[in-house]
């Protein structure tokens, strides 16, 4: 069972959203999930449910609505993670924490601190973006009327913003400022007296070339501050505003990351399942001979950073060398297939195997969206891609790209991620939709893709339950025909894909790399073991 608080109130089982019924039910089961695992006492449950006057029969109501949750959470039977407690001197809702989207959003909130904190800006931008995608609305925003005033949900609305803060702090340091400036005066219209807020949409302003609307925001905030409080803007503030009037070089767009293989040139070999040619679709309008293209080799460098890109091999000629890929960027339609694996990094953790058991998933991606006639992306740990529709897009590439996501899932969770549940979480989601196809020089002609598409599948990839395949309703629309679906839940949440449908399977002609005999389980890929972990 999942419980979903940050926007309105909802519980589900198995991706169906459950009746929750009166207010004074839902209310309990709010306040209790503002609290989950901790003791709430019967007293204090009488001060939230009615704040003005306690009437008589309280204490019966509240037991009366306790009885309906516990027959709610009954219809989660086969997931026991949830149960609610009588414990002196209240009530105790205990959960795990990967089934409330609060805890959810916090645990991603703290990564993607930590990836800042560490200079990973790029994967913190990502990080942040995913959990505040958790978000649909005001927390309980069914629930919080009038006479509402539960102090709980003034600081979700705090972790909110300081989550959003550390996002465009993110975003600046890599040079988005283009791409946040409308968030960024967005989130300050609503709270102008948030000074950090102030100050990121100034450095923005500034980078986009629009130094008057800088230091008009400035201005602004300085009067407000001034006529309610009688108090100048902090000293921060006021230093950023001399940097903008003095043109500050720190006040520049910061250099490009640079690409992973320049930082270490030198890496050791790391064995993995996937060591193997690398063919290009036969059906691909740019295809080679095979002697151009390059193994998939998989490596690690002493700061333990993975590189599975697909390297061609360099093409002599003359005294120079040249890789040959697209290099102008485009507009397409394409299906993209993302996977993101979590794991906990206990002191008894196994780091080779779980660097082993992310090389593993990746050369299952590999095989799986080759045969599909998908194309995988770049590597940007712990996201994996395949994208399907860049070279010769097909009318059922969704459907390919959904095929491709099921046979992941099953082939690894049938593998190894049972046997270490508490290690491994695989998230799935397929996406549909324009977007743009960047040629970077780093990624050796493997596309970047782009576009609101992707960040929907990076919404999805942060609400998919684990184990499960959540897709787009433009991805349900256009393979409805060939995967059932749950009926719920709707976006933003995604739909559930299920299986293919019977008499499906044929449907759809695989394009396959030619394989060795061996294996039914793929080319240099056999069955994946526990002991990788």
């Amino acid at each position: 069972m999942n419980f979903r608080i940050l926007g309105t109130l909802q519980a589900g089982v198995d991706g169906a959203t459950m009746p929750l019924g009166g207010v004074i039910k839902r209310r309990l089961l709010a306040y209790l999930l503002l609290n989950a695992n901790r003791v709430v006492a019967t007293h204090k449950l009488l001060d939230v449910l009615w704040p003005d006057e306690t009437p008589r029969t309280a204490r019966k109501m509240i037991g009366n609505a306790v009885r309906g949750l516990r027959l709610d959470l009954a219809h989660g039977a086969a997931d026991t993670r949830a149960a609610l407690l009588t414990l002196a001197p209240g009530y105790q809702l205990r959960v795990e924490p990967d089934t409330v989207d609060l805890f959810l959003f916090r645990r991603h909130v703290e990564r993607g601190r930590a990836e800042a904190r560490a200079g990973d800006h790029v994967a913190a931008a990502c990080t942040l973006r995913g959990a505040l995608g958790l978000w649909r609305g005001a927390a309980l925003a069914d629930l919080a009327d009038g006479d509402l005033n539960w102090p709980e949900l003034d600081g979700l609305e705090s972790e909110r913003l300081g989550a959003l803060e550390d996002y465009f702090e993110a975003g600046l340091a890599i040079g988005r400022h283009h791409e946040i400036l409308g968030e960024l005066q967005t989130a300050v219209a609503e709270d102008p007296l948030r000074e950090r807020l102030s100050g990121q949409l100034m450095v923005a302003f500034y980078r986009c070339g629009r130094q008057t609307d800088a230091l008009s925001v400035f201005r602004r905030i300085r009067s407000e501050l001034v006529e309610q409080f009688g108090l100048e803007p902090s000293r921060e503030l006021r230093r950023l505003e001399r940097s903008i009037l003095e043109h500050a070089p720190d006040l520049d767009v910061p250099p490009a990351p640079v690409a992973e293989h320049h930082k270490a040139p030198e890496r050791t070999r790391v064995p993995t399942l996937v060591e193997q040619q690398a063919t290009r679709r036969p059906d691909a309008p740019d295809a080679r001979d095979a002697s151009s293209v390059s193994r998939v080799p998989s490596r690690v460098g002493r700061d333990h950073r993975r590189d599975h890109r697909v390297v061609p091999d360099p093409v002599e000629d003359g005294d120079r060398q040249c890789t040959s890929h697209r290099s102008t960027p485009r507009r397409t339609r394409v299906s993209v297939v993302l996977v993101w694996v979590r794991h906990d990094l206990s002191d008894d953790h196994d780091l080779d195997g779980v660097q082993q058991a992310m090389a593993d998933i990746e050369a299952v991606l590999r095989q799986q969206s080759t045969q599909n006639g998908g194309t995988v992306g770049p590597v940007t740990a712990p996201v994996f891609s395949a994208v399907f529709g860049i070279d010769n897009p097909r009318r059922d590439d969704a459907t390919r790209a959904v095929r491709t996501a099921f046979a992941l899932r099953d082939r690894i969770d049938g593998s190894r991620l049972r046997t270490h549940p508490s290690c491994l979480r695989l998230h799935v989601a397929v996406v549909t939709g324009d977007a743009c196809l960047s040629y970077l020089p780093a990624h050796s002609g493997v596309p970047t893709v782009t576009g609101d598409a992707v960040d929907r599948g990076f919404r999805l990839l942060a609400m998919a339950p684990r184990g499960q395949v959540r897709v787009c309703e433009v991805t349900r629309q256009a393979t409805e025909s060939h995967i059932a679906y749950h009926l719920g839940p709707e976006p933003p949440d995604g739909w559930e894909a299920v299986r293919i449908r019977t008499g499906a399977v044929h449907d759809v002609q695989e394009v396959r790399s030619p394989e060795p005999s061996g294996s039914p389980d793929g080319p240099g890929l056999p069955q994946l073991t526990a002991r990788s972990l």
